[in-house]
């Protein structure tokens, strides 16, 4: 339970999903003392925060200082998974690429490059007691687990083909790799032009967006069967990895989003409903 940086510098280029600009980010090793992952946009440093989320709507948006930065959840989450507690994270562009809609190719790149411990302990914390916030017919709630961090999730619209699906996940153990890494984000093929006349999801394509029709996925064959609801897991570690601890506890989730994930963080921080280790 070390901190860890990259052992070198990882460029990745691509497209934003909702801008549909080019963004190119470098994710440089950190030796800083407070085990946090920095964003810096034009010379703006924004500490990965919960503070500093200045936006929710189909993505988790960072801000300070004039400066914004989209769609941070899936390298978040990518950088939790890997065990990174330590980067400094150079952003040119308004939006982190979408790359394949999932944090598995953030993932690869992490692995060639390879993480390196500061020798210094990793800030954990641990769930004592149970906490529940409730939003909008969703809810997230928290209870003491021994195996580290656990992800019950379910999502359930009113739509014949996605009505409702669960899972529950380990994040330890290799499962982020396998089980939530590769699965992509999704929308309905109901709301594409209303996304575009709002200007959002103007870099999705089929490649990067699992599209989900009245009778089923519209591009191919998924690559989960519940694809979708590991989709929304993996949203969940990016926004609650913008805590900066790594999470000992069980968490639950139904019909939550980045809204809901970044009300939870900021009010159980604020609890008496843990400690740190």
């Amino acid at each position: 339970m070390e901190r860890r940086t990259v052992k070198d510098t990882i460029c990745i280029e691509g497209f934003g999903i909702h801008t549909g600009k080019l963004s190119r980010i470098k994710i440089h090793p950190a030796m800083n003392d407070g085990g946090a992952i920095l964003f810096v946009k034009n010379g703006v440093k924004i500490k990965a925060s919960p503070e500093n989320v200045v936006e929710v709507r189909y993505a988790t948006v960072l801000g300070g200082e004039g400066e914004r930065i989209r769609t941070v959840e899936h390298l978040m989450s990518a950088l939790y998974g890997s065990g990174v507690t330590d980067a400094v994270i150079e952003v040119e562009g308004e939006e982190i690429p979408i790359m394949d809609g999932s944090s598995k190719e953030f993932l690869e790149k992490i692995e060639e490059t390879g993480t390196e411990p500061l020798g210094k302990p990793r800030k954990v914390i641990k769930v004592i007691k149970p906490f529940r916030v409730e939003d909008n017919g969703g809810y997230v709630e928290v209870c003491p687990c021994d195996e580290g961090m656990v992800v019950e999730c379910a999502i359930s619209y009113d739509h014949p083909y996605l009505s409702y699906q669960s899972i529950e996940v380990s994040v330890d153990n290799g499962s982020y790799k396998r089980e939530v890494a590769p699965a992509r984000t999704y929308c309905f093929y109901e709301q594409i032009a209303s996304l575009l006349r709002s200007g959002l999801g103007r870099g999705g394509n089929y490649r990067n967006v699992v599209v989900v029709g009245k009778e089923g996925i519209l591009n191919g064959p998924p690559r989960f069967e519940d694809e979708p609801v590991r989709h929304k897991v993996l949203d969940l570690i990016g926004d609650f990895a913008l805590a900066g601890y790594y999470f000992n506890g069980k968490v639950k989730a139904y019909r939550s989003g980045h809204s809901l994930h970044t009300k939870f963080v900021k009010e159980f921080l604020s609890s008496d409903a843990y400690e740190i280790l």
